[in-house]
């Protein structure tokens, strides 16, 4: 059996980093008051409110609780890296008015997103009906409910290991 190569996992980190990649939220079911399982098969979000385009693709390697820039949930630990690594970092903020008034319970990461046309070039937040093609979802999440105020930002960053 082969056995896939950190130059390998750095190839994939870096084919995908190229890419057009979106973090979505969505509104799940509005029964959920606590996250449920995540599935491993779901191809688009519940009820997906709206996306918004990653600014900041980079890399990381894991890090400890004493010397890391970024804490995930389950105090998992990364530091950024300046060099191709086989963990992608993606961090995006979704602004005031992005999802306001809405309850966000699921979240996901979108490769290849293509807006439809007649949306402007270079618009970063895209509501499904300025959506063409969603592109390919590589990971979701389901979370406790949050509203969405409009009185703050939301930074969203997320380590995919591969």
């Amino acid at each position: 059996m082969q056995t896939l190569q950190d130059a390998g996992r750095i190839a994939l980190a870096k084919s995908l980093a190229a890419m057009a990649v979106h973090i979505a939220w969505g509104r799940g079911d509005g029964a959920w008051t606590a996250p449920p399982a995540n599935p491993s098969n779901r191809t688009a979000l519940q009820d997906e409110i709206g996306r918004r385009a990653v600014v900041d693709v980079g890399y990381a390697v894991p890090g400890t609780a004493q010397d890391h820039d970024i804490e995930m949930p389950g105090q998992v630990y990364y530091k950024t890296s300046p060099v191709p690594t086989p963990f992608l970092l993606l961090r995006t903020t979704f602004g005031f008015g992005d999802a306001q008034g809405e309850t966000v319970r699921e979240c996901g990461v979108f490769f290849g997103t293509v807006a439809k046309a007649g949306v402007p070039p270079g618009q970063r937040y895209l509501t499904p009906a300025e959506v063409e093609n969603p592109g390919t979802v590589y990971c979701l999440e389901y979370r406790s409910p949050v509203l969405r105020s409009g009185t703050t930002k939301a930074t969203e960053e997320i380590v995919i290991p591969l």
